[in-house]
């Protein structure tokens, strides 16, 4: 078996649907299982003449929505588990124009309390086009489709389980009715949970839409729109017109042939609640018949020749016979004739004092003789009303003629019992807590064994707590004490404390029919006063307090109930939410005295002060008696918040304590900037927020400083790393002024503090200092591969090993020139990487000269050639 959880997904399915003529009617029934479990059923009545077979669908996905806001809830899938036809009442009356089958769709389905709760209930609906199109009492019935419809209340009230199956639905109308003659039919349900139905007409309701299935619509629906003179009192025209009585029998004389489509509305209360209703829509059809002749039924007392009339009485002594006798004719040759005796102001089955049920008759000459005795004892005091009804078995329904009787039955003599100084009425006031007693005495002059017996108007004894014990039973006498103590724990006396309670007493006679004697006992439970709870604070002096970010907020809330209730303790933020700002109150529930603390760290990461600046705090202690209506105690704080309070942090360039530094041009700067905060929590950050250079904004773009931002906790640090080159120079290359600016600053939120330094590189040129280098002075031309050529390796550094300086912006590197000991130049190179190889040099020393810009360096070299010297 499937079963199907309802889910607010919508499934969307593509099959292929027909739009034709088949619905003649249906509905639903909505099932209990176990727990909160249900089975599902759409009943759809099928055309087997006019319907076409394609229309018959696999599958019927139905909604589900809210009475209170037709808001949609669910959907489910119901499938076609197969069909069967419906039976004639009498299968000889079968004829070929009307032939109708029962489809039935189910699942099962889970209704969680959680979801289905709403108090006004759900309904169910499902639509399906199209209706017969041969349908006499509609407009247009070809473009006229069913909204099939339930409604049943939530799965639990008041936080318990509130179980219902809708009413289980009377058959189906499987018999034609016969134009200008009498038709009915037993249309009643029944109900498992034995709730009592409501039968009315109403008019069939049509689908939103003119498509095979259209998509489920929540309420209002729309009716079919009838024929012109149609309407709900008359959708099967007649004299009279159909009709449904409260016992759910369908009657009517039809005036007109044809096939009409009706509905019936049944509707189901619970205590004098309705909790649910269901619709069914079925159609009729009229046809000519041959008329039959009715049966006739007479009866006299037995020994009389006199006929009873109706309206006069029968009366019986104790110990007369009480035997009628019962004849029947029709005229209608070879007739079923079926006798049926019902009481009419008495529940009790009186089929069996019919002699026989079922006979045959043959025609008008022949009589059928039953005989009908009643029993010694009547079965209520007074007249006895009683239908005597013969049927025969024409068609479509039997035609009837009924006999009602009056009949007055002496029984044995008997006095009634009654309860001793009984005031018919005691009222009582009772407080909550407070005994209450009451022995009760019941006597009866004929000894008969008695019963006193009590119960409540609308309620249950045991609920209350009410108990009836016994003290004395002996014949003809009966002693009881009622006893009761108003409970709040046992019940909610706020809801109700006026209750009604019934004490009868009956005897046990030889009929039963004793009048029996009622004392009714109106009890007022008187509620007690409620004492409000009151809540204190305790580390917090006052209810207006000014804290700033970053501290710590703590204090504990106490609730005390000098009536020692059941209490509970929370808290709620004037148009906030505690949890949104970190606030930390868990709140409590106890007896008398109870205490919840409250805890607040105060966050930059929590509160904007922009957007709120004092939070408004209301505490509630609310007191559960069970008897009295909850009182409340509230108490309000306020908290102002402020701003953190916050010391700048410190920026310096650590060993530097001037505010300016000499550089020059190849020469590197280093600066180590440190960024320090008292407050070792603070967020800070450092970065290089400005250079000018000649007291004009320079793009940091520009020069290429190594230094990074940074960001840290209480200390931070970070190394500028440059190497000025010519490039930061003037044309005529003039000393170069940089103001480097660098700041730290913290986070604290709404109070954040920052520092800056700012030092001044002065960069320029420096003259060639050849002091330092001594450049190489000798070489071997040998082919060897070591020191086979004369160069120079520049640099500014003397320290890094290389020969000579490389020169600076206004005096660098020119040329070389290499001359003989004759002073002839043998070499010449503008370039600073030359190497000289001193081709068919002879060896010995040679004279060198590097030309820079603004000087020359004069220097010598010797060509060692081993193998020639």
């Amino acid at each position: 078996m499937k079963k199907f959880t309802l889910s607010l997904l919508i499934c969307f399915v593509f099959i292929k649907t027909i739009e034709a003529s088949h619905i003649v009617g249906g509905e639903f029934e909505l099932r209990h299982l176990e727990n909160y479990q249900y089975r599902l059923n759409l009943i759809q009545y099928f055309d087997d003449v006019n319907g076409n077979e394609e229309a018959e669908d696999q599958f019927a996905i139905v909604y589900i929505f809210r009475k209170s806001d037709d808001g949609f809830v669910a959907n489910a899938r119901l499938d076609n588990v197969g069909s069967e036809f419906v039976d004639y009442t009498n299968p000889e009356c079968e004829i070929p124009e009307l032939s109708t089958r029962k489809i039935l769709y189910t699942t099962i389905l889970e209704l969680p309390p959680s979801i289905y709760n709403d108090p006004e209930g759900y309904y169910v609906v499902y639509e399906r086009c199209c209706r017969n199109y041969v349908t006499q009492n509609l407009q247009i019935p070809d473009q006229t489709g069913q909204t099939f419809y339930l409604e049943f209340p939530p799965v639990t009230k008041n936080g318990a389980p509130f179980v219902d199956t809708t009413p289980i639905l009377f058959p189906p109308l499987s018999d034609y009715a016969c134009i200008n003659q009498p038709f009915y039919f037993d249309f009643s349900g029944s109900d498992p949970d034995g709730d009592s139905l409501a039968y009315s007409l109403a008019a069939p309701l049509n689908s939103s839409a003119f498509e095979a299935l259209p998509t489920p619509t929540p309420n209002p629906h729309s009716s079919v729109e009838f024929s012109e003179g149609i309407g709900v009192s008359n959708m099967v025209p007649g004299t009279p017109p159909l009709r449904i009585n409260q016992r759910g029998l369908l009657t009517v004389t039809p005036s007109q042939l044809g096939l009409f489509v009706f509905a019936i509305r049944v509707e189901e209360f619970r205590d004098g609640v309705k909790i649910g209703e269901v619709r069914r829509d079925f159609q009729m059809l009229v046809i000519d018949c041959n008329p039959g002749e009715t049966p006739e039924i007479q009866a006299r007392v037995k020994g009389s020749t006199a006929f009873y009339q109706e309206g006069t009485m029968l009366q019986f002594g104790l110990e007369d016979e009480k035997c009628l006798e019962l004849f029947i004719t029709d005229a209608d040759p070879e007739e079923i004739i079926t006798v049926e005796a019902k009481g009419v102001n008495f529940d009790q089955d009186i089929q069996a004092l019919v002699s026989r049920k079922l006979s045959i008759l043959n025609g008008p000459t022949d009589t059928l003789r039953l005989d009908f005795c009643l029993p010694d004892c009547p079965y209520v005091r007074g007249p006895m009303i009683i239908d005597l009804i013969a049927y025969d078995d024409a068609c479509s329904v039997p035609l009837r003629d009924t006999l009602r009787l009056t009949v007055e039955v002496e029984g044995p003599q008997n006095s009634d019992p009654f309860i001793v100084g009984n005031p018919n009425v005691l009222n009582v006031d009772l407080n909550v807590g407070e005994e209450y007693e009451l022995e009760i005495q019941g006597l009866d002059e004929d000894e008969d064994i008695l019963i006193l017996e009590a119960f409540g108007d609308g309620f249950d004894l045991d609920d209350l707590g009410i108990e009836l014990q016994e003290r004395l039973l002996v014949p003809g006498e009966v002693k009881k004490v009622l006893t009761w103590t108003p409970d709040c724990e046992a019940y909610d006396f706020r809801s109700q404390n006026e209750f009604t309670v019934f004490v009868e007493l009956d005897d046990e006679s030889e009929c039963g029919l004793g009048e029996p004697d009622r004392l009714e006992i109106r009890f007022t439970v008187n509620l007690p006063d409620n004492n409000r709870p009151k809540i204190t604070l305790e580390g917090l002096e006052e209810t207006e307090i000014t804290v700033r970010i970053n501290e710590q907020l703590s204090f504990d809330v106490i609730a005390e109930d000098v009536d020692d209730d059941l209490l509970d303790l929370r808290a709620i933020g004037d148009g906030f939410d505690l949890a949104d700002y970190a606030i930390n109150f868990p709140g409590n529930s106890g007896i008398r005295r109870i205490r919840s603390p409250f805890s607040w760290r105060l966050s930059c990461n929590d509160i904007d002060l922009a957007e709120r600046s004092s939070f408004d705090i209301i505490f509630l202690s609310t007191d559960q008696t069970g008897c009295s209506d909850p009182a409340t105690d509230s108490l309000r704080i306020r908290i102002n918040v402020l701003p953190p309070d916050n010391e700048a942090p410190t920026v310096f360039i650590r060993d530097v304590e001037a505010d300016s530094i000499r550089g020059a041009v190849g020469v590197p700067v280093v600066l180590d900037v440190i960024g320090t905060d008292e407050n070792e929590f603070d967020i800070l950050t450092l970065r290089l927020t400005e250079v000018k250079l000649n007291d004009e904004p320079l793009d940091l773009e520009v020069v290429n400083f190594r230094f990074t931002n940074v960001r840290g906790r209480g200390t931070v640090g970070s190394r500028l790393f440059w190497v000025p080159d010519c490039s930061i120079l003037s044309p005529d290359f003039n000393e170069a002024f940089f103001t480097l600016t660098f700041t730290v600053e913290d986070d604290q939120c709404f109070n954040s503090k920052s520092d800056t330094t700012s030092i001044v590189l002065s960069i320029g040129v420096l003259g060639l200092n050849f002091e330092d280098f001594e450049p190489r002075n000798a070489f071997t031309p040998n082919g060897d591969g070591s020191g086979d050529f004369f160069h120079l390796d520049f640099c500014n550094n003397p320290s890094s090993g290389c020969d000579l300086p490389i020169g600076t912006c206004a005096n660098s590197f020119q040329r070389i020139e290499i001359y003989n000991r004759w002073g002839r130049m043998v070499y010449e190179s503008a370039e600073p990487g030359f190497e000289w190889a001193a081709q068919d040099m002879s060896a010995g020393a040679y004279y060198y000269l590097v030309h820079y810009s603004r000087e020359v360096y004069k220097g010598q070299v010797y060509i060692h050639l081993p193998e020639l010297e």
